[in-house]
């Protein structure tokens, strides 16, 4: 009896120990999506003020960074908006993961 405790003790401590480590695994990856997210907002906003300093006008569009500044992106799996308001006022920016709920 007391060998079929032992037992039962040792499986549900190891499922515990599974689950615990199936949580921080999901924990860790939602992580690294919004550091993800963080990085391109960061580097939009990087190729933007660097092109008000140089041309002092923000840019239209993204693909006037991607050109003049050298910015890359991962459209494939992100969706950007850049929403643009004048040659003065920071643009808007706005990523998404693409299948993920807003």
């Amino acid at each position: 009896m007391l060998q079929k405790l032992s037992r039962f003790t040792s499986l549900v401590l190891f499922l515990g120990a599974l689950l615990i480590l199936w949580f921080g695994l999901i924990d860790a990856d939602h992580i690294n999506i919004v550091q993800d997210k963080e990085r391109i907002e960061d580097s939009i906003v990087k190729a933007m003020v660097e092109c008000y300093s140089v041309e002092g006008f923000y840019p239209t569009n993204l693909d006037y960074l991607k050109e003049h500044y050298g910015l890359i992106l991962n459209e494939d799996l992100y969706f950007i908006s850049y929403e643009y308001e004048g040659e003065n006022l920071m643009p808007n920016i706005y990523v998404y993961r693409k299948g993920e709920d807003v």
